[in-house]
């Protein structure tokens, strides 16, 4: 069974023999050809992985004219042609090869980004599904909401993400993109009643109603004791 990697080169192989008879009409013409590799390949619209096996199929033909070792052979068999026209040979067949290589560089593939559902954002996110009459919301929801708050059944913590005009996110256990990560103690759990049942007006402004608490920088890690109160969408 032919691979597909054989098969691309192969491909390749097939569309250079166009080359090999431009290469050939370069030599008959003394040297003037106004071939285009660039042209030639767009017409082909190949794919830069198919083009890359194109990539050194002419370095051995190049090493021959420049002849840096002086070999007598090769001299006798490049005689038919004059200084100038062996200097434009290898400037014909280097431009070929850098062709080439520019082709490859602009067509790479892009590997395309896996968008991620919200169910598969929050797969691995811990979090305490139930406390006192209390339960978590849908951790789906986090998923581009611009403020989430969370409270830490054994800390006493209760924090508020803010993403602005963004939208909050999840990796692993932690939330993501947000702008603040602010905490204050919460200990009185009637006023967490507020906070569930109150509109969006309340949430925004809820921490600062906390009192006798200093307010700190919050801790974006989630973990098996920290309620998901409630978001902004």
């Amino acid at each position: 069974m032919v691979s597909i990697q054989e098969r691309m080169r192969q491909k390749a192989l097939d569309a250079f023999v166009e080359v090999d008879a431009q290469i050939d009409k370069f030599v008959d013409n003394d040297c003037k050809n106004s071939f285009s590799m660039s042209k030639y390949l767009k017409q082909l619209d190949y794919s830069g992985k198919v083009v890359a096996y194109m990539r050194g199929l002419l370095d051995h033909q190049i090493e021959e004219l420049e002849n840096k070792e002086r070999c007598e052979q090769i001299e006798e068999a490049y005689s038919f042609l004059t200084k100038p026209q062996r200097k434009r040979f290898i400037k014909f067949l280097q431009d070929i090869q850098k062709d080439v290589d520019a082709y490859v560089e602009e067509y790479k593939p892009v590997r395309k980004v896996r968008i991620k559902t919200p169910k598969q954002l929050v797969r691995k996110l811990p979090y305490q599904q139930k406390f006192t009459k209390y339960e978590s919301i849908d951790p789906e929801e986090i998923i581009r909401a611009r403020m989430l708050y969370t409270y830490n059944t054994s800390s006493k913590k209760l924090t508020q993400f803010d993403a602005g005009n963004g939208g909050l996110s999840v990796k692993g256990s932690r939330i993501t993109g947000y702008n603040t990560c602010r905490e204050k103690t919460l200990t009185d759990l009637k006023l967490l009643d507020r906070l569930i049942v109150g509109g969006n007006i309340i949430a925004k402004g809820f921490l600062d109603e906390i009192p006798r608490s200093k307010e700190k920088d919050g801790n974006n890690l989630i973990t098996k004791n920290t309620l998901l109160v409630k978001v902004i969408k």
